[in-house]
Formats: structure tokens, sequence, C-alpha cells
């Protein structure tokens, strides 16, 4: 009876000292797990078993107890990701980063387009095999009040100084209503909406090059009818990423996403989506879109615009099991209004886009779209891990098209043939390799003189938390 008694008259001087100095000691209690929670209502549960508290003070201090551990800190990973968050679910704070190695090689005799397109006796730079930080990023992730949604990521790769990616701020009180402001990506196309540290090949598609990323501007969106619809409706500067508005005129987009069979019984259908979306905006003066290959070689220039630039597409994305199966169609047109003589109007520069991508894990993994695989068993050459290894291959053409002379080079387009491996040593570790062969419309704007076609090989090693 001494020895209970002793027990209990300690674990009261303990509560009771947690309960005076809470407050003060919240970074020293920051560790402890939920156990702790368990062992003080087991406490108070003996206490008012034995009458040594009443029923209200019993209600007090459960109450006090609550709240007093509600204000701790918790600290840990998921899924090797940094984090710190409240006890009470409240508050959350995420640290993120991505580290992409690449290594770019093309064909021998590979040479750039110079400045001077028009010119075949003009001198070409070589296209040399070339290593590069393709993206070195830090961000955070937060949640404040459970509701209030924060998201700051920079980029390193490009320089010694930090280029914003992502910045902003989204109240999501409401699942069907969610409103967003600041730098984020357009909602367009499910190839650039899929981070980089998921996308399946080294590079998106040329078909990328017609699609909008990032830009500044508020949004509204959100989920309905029990996830079978997405919707996403905004406006937009229009320039693009950290690029200050040029004119009174915004770019206004909308997105959205059916899922027919989420609902229903039907596994093989269930990840099944269909989704649309559409950007208009006046550019007032500025330049055309591009087409460059996988590995950057500029088949396309930029040539000046003036005027309304009007984007829209489709995609339909599917997966079942380890396999998946994706494309889209994407279509642009511009503008260039007063270039002519005389300020007279040229004719509009098209773009048109479409490709198709299939996947298959071969060891076994179930393939979710936008997210890594779970492997199964990390790449441990001493205990037979092998990891995850995904076979991909996809098939995409870009044109360019204009009935004026002066929107040189007039037309041209590449269709492109990628296939290669995605090889998961762990949830956060990949090795990728791609190999690329470009067909080419206008044989005078290629890597190869004389040549309308020509391979590229592109190999990336990612890691990210």
């Amino acid at each position: 009876m001494g020895r209970f008694l002793r027990k209990i008259f300690f674990l009261a001087i303990t509560l009771s000292m947690a309960l005076a100095f809470g407050p003060f000691a919240s970074a020293a209690v920051a560790a402890q797990t939920k156990e702790d929670k368990a062992v003080l209502d087991e406490l108070l549960d003996i206490l008012k078993d034995k009458g040594h508290i009443t029923e209200d003070k019993y209600q007090e201090l459960k109450t006090r107890a609550k709240k007093e551990g509600a204000e701790r800190l918790l600290a840990g990973l998921k899924d090797w990701t940094p984090y710190l968050k409240s006890a009470d679910g409240q508050h959350k704070v995420e640290l993120h980063g991505r580290l992409n190695f690449d290594v770019r090689s093309y064909e021998g005799d590979a040479k750039k387009l110079d400045s001077k397109r028009s010119n075949e006796s003009s001198p070409r730079s070589d296209l040399i095999t070339n290593l590069l930080v393709r993206r070195a990023r830090i961000g955070i992730d937060a949640t404040f009040f459970k509701y209030l949604d924060f998201k700051v990521e920079g980029e390193f790769s490009e320089g010694s100084s930090f280029n914003l990616t992502d910045g902003y701020g989204e109240l999501n009180y409401w699942p069907e209503l969610r409103v967003r402001g600041g730098q984020f990506k357009v909602p367009f196309s499910f190839e650039e909406l899929t981070s980089s540290r998921f996308i399946d090949f080294v590079e998106r598609s040329v078909v990328n090059n017609l699609v909008p990323a990032r830009d500044v501007g508020a949004m509204m969106h959100g989920t309905l009818l029990g996830g079978t619809l997405d919707y996403s409706a905004g406006i937009f500067n229009g320039t693009g990423q950290n690029t200050s508005d040029k004119n009174d005129a915004k770019d206004y987009a909308g997105r959205l996403l059916v899922r027919p069979f989420k609902l229903l019984d039907i596994p093989a259908l269930q990840k099944l989506h269909i989704a649309g979306h559409m950007t208009y905006g006046d550019q007032d003066k500025g330049d055309s879109l591009r087409g460059r290959t996988d590995a950057r070689f500029e088949f396309f220039p930029r040539v000046p615009t003036q005027g309304d630039r009007v984007r829209y597409g489709f995609e339909v994305v599917h997966a079942y099991g380890p396999f998946g199966l994706y494309g889209e169609y994407v279509k642009t047109k511009e503008e260039r209004e007063g270039l002519g003589t005389g300020g007279s109007n040229l004719a509009d520069v098209d773009g048109r886009g479409w490709y198709v991508a299939g996947t298959w894990l071969v060891t076994g993994e179930e393939k979710i779209h936008g997210k890594a695989p779970k492997v199964k068993s990390n790449f441990d050459p001493r205990t037979g891990g092998l990891g995850a290894v995904e076979l991909v291959a996809r098939f995409a053409q870009l044109d360019f098209d204009s009935d004026d002379p002066l929107a040189s080079p007039g037309e041209n387009g590449v269709d492109a043939l990628t296939v290669g491996f995605n090889w998961y040593l762990s949830p956060n570790t990949r090795l990728m390799f791609n190999w690329v062969n470009n067909w080419y419309d206008n044989d005078k704007m290629t890597p190869i003189k004389g040549d309308d076609s020509s391979w590229e090989i592109t190999s990336r090693l990612a890691v990210w938390f």
C-alpha cells in the first residue's frame, strides 16, 4: 500500500508541475508522444476513483491538460519530409527540397541554330554533352489555424540568386471552394500540373512548349460530387513567372476535370479522368511561343506578336495496377496585329501539339499518377533489394504554322519518340534515362544540316524530400 501511495504522490506532483509550468516548458515536452496523454488520463482517473479529487476538479484538470497538450510542438519525418506541427493539428510546417542532376547528349555533329537562321552559311556552334543541375529547390509548406495554407519555394540552379517558383496563400475552409492568390501554376495541362518530382520522363513533352506554367494571379478551385468533379477558374497577369505585367489586360484560365467512375465499384476504371482547359488574354506587344526538343534544341524561335493569345486543350489520364496510360492535345492561336507594312495585320501564329504516353512498373508496384510508387524493397545490393523499375514510352508531335511568310521561319514542327526507364532506388531517389528521336518538318531548322532527324539522350539523378 505504501508503494502505491508513493506512486500516486509522485504522479500528482508531476501533474501539478506540468499544469503550473506547462507554458514555460513547452520545448521540453515537445518530444513526448501520445502515451503521455494516456498516462495523465490514467492518473486523473486514479485520483478521482480514490476520492482524492472531486468530479469538478477532475473535469477542470482534464480540460487544462488537454489545452496545454495542444500547445506542444511535435517534430518528425513523414515520407522523409521534415515537419513541425502542433499537437492539436491546427498548425503545421513542412520543409521540402529537390535536386535534379542531368546529363544531356546529342548525336554527333549536332549544332545549335545561330541568330541569323535565314543565312545557311552562318556558323553554328556545337551541341555538346552537357552536365547540369537542372533543379535545386527548397521550400516550405505551412498550414495555420487549420484552414490557411502557405507555400514558398525557390530555385537556386539558374545562378547564385534565389528565384521564386511558388509563393502563394490559400483559404481552404471548404473543399468545394478554395481561394488562392500569389504565384503558382496556371490550371492547364496534366503534364505541367504534375510536379517535376513525379513526371514519368526526364523532361515534359514537346507539347509543353504551348502550355502556360507559373504566373501571378488569383484562383478559385474545388472538388464537387464526392471527388468526381474538380474545377478551377482564375485571372493572371499573363506574363509568366517573376515577370511584371505589361498592360491592363489579364489572362483568364479555366479547367474542368471529371472522374466518371470514381464512385462506382469498377476498380479497373476508378482512376480514369478526363479534363479540358482554356486560357485567353490580350498580350499586347510581345513574343510568340517557341519550339524546343527534350534536350532544349530550339527548332522554332520566337517571333513578334501583338494581340490576343488563346490556348485550349484536353487530356485523358488512366492507371490500373502497374500500368499507366495518358495523352493530351493542345491548340494555340497568337495574333500579330499591326506588325505588317504600314501597320497592317500579319497572319496568326498557330501551334498544335499532342502526345500519348504509357508506363509499366515491371516490379509490380501500383501506378499512381502524381506520386512516387510505394517501393516494395529499397535498392540494397547487400540484401538483394531491387527498388522499383518502370519502363516508359511516349510519342509526341508539335507543329507551328503561319500563312504569312514574315512569320519566319513560317511552318515547322517535330515528331518525337521517347523511350526509357525510371529506377526508384528508394521512394525519394530515382535514376532516369530517356532516348529521344526527333523527326523535323523543316530540314533547314535541324541540329544536323541536311538531315531531317536526330537523336538525343537525357538522363537524371533525382532526389527529393
